[in-house]
């Protein structure tokens, strides 16, 4: 609607210098240009009609645009119909209301319509100008909204985390904090993870083996032949008389780090992701 009174605007005051300054109607002046009326009347009620044309086809496109998505060119579309149209009808009233000159309809179509065009170049480019940037406005939110989306997405996929069974199916899903650390048994694998406050266990048939995939299962640290910690969970590395310990932010349960692993685990923790 801002830009409906804003072209509006322009075109009126572009109007008025062209009247001021080349007086359309000057092509009618070998007798009388109008009968009963000079010049100026006839150029007002001209300007009045083509205004008042441009207000309804403006309100119509407003309404269109309200129900219905225009791309850039429906809009270039309807800018040249609109010329036509009114070029039409204007010429059809100046023919109507003051055709002394006896020009032929042809002629008479070919002066309104250059003095239109004179009259409407700037504010159509404006118009073009400000639907093009509303255009671009629109693609730009509309990219924003699918980066956000796909971020949000990405962000929730982050936070959980999916087992699945030894066929390949979706047994168990959490978020990754809540994970505390997985236990071997035999050709199951028990997750001991956060639920609702309290630690809570549940049997995947699955091997820790097959766990063992930091693309598919990050976060997850495999440290001892039978066990695998959230590195999320783990808040700090002991050594006592029997090796590596780690101990759980959340859980009483504190894992052994087998030396066959002590090496990968002191990287990780030192900041050299394996």
């Amino acid at each position: 609607m801002k830009s409906i009174w804003l072209f509006l605007a322009t075109m009126l005051i572009v109007t008025l210098l062209f009247v001021v300054f080349y007086q359309p109607a000057s092509y009618m002046r070998e007798t009388e240009p109008v009968s009963k009326l000079n010049i100026y009347i006839f150029t007002v009620i001209m300007v009045s009609s083509g205004a008042g044309m441009f207000v309804i086809s403006r309100m119509l496109l407003y309404y269109i645009q309200r129900k219905h998505s225009m791309e850039f060119f429906h809009y270039i579309i309807w800018l040249a119909v609109e010329l036509i149209v009114i070029s039409v009808l204007l010429t059809v009233i100046a023919f109507f209301l003051g055709n002394e000159s006896n020009l032929i309809f042809s002629d008479m179509l070919w002066h309104v319509s250059l003095d239109f065009l004179s009259v409407i170049a700037v504010p159509y480019i404006i118009s073009v100008l400000i639907f093009y940037l509303d255009d671009r406005r629109l693609q730009v939110r509309s990219l924003r909204k699918l980066v956000d989306t796909t971020a949000a997405q990405l962000s929730s996929e982050s936070e959980n985390i999916n087992f699945y069974d030894r066929g390949g199916k979706l047994s168990f899903s959490t978020r990754r904090s809540n994970v505390l650390y997985i236990e071997a048994a035999d050709n199951y694998s028990n997750i001991h993870y956060i639920n609702e406050g309290k630690e809570d266990t549940f049997i995947l048939h699955n091997s820790l083996k097959q766990l063992d995939d930091p693309e598919k299962y990050k976060g997850l640290l495999r440290c001892h032949r039978g066990y695998m910690v959230n590195i999320e969970n783990v808040k700090l590395l002991r050594k006592d008389k029997e090796g590596l310990v780690l101990e759980l932010a959340q859980g009483a349960k504190s894992i052994p780090v087998s030396r066959t692993y002590n090496h990968s685990v002191v990287q990780f923790f030192a900041g050299d992701e394996v």
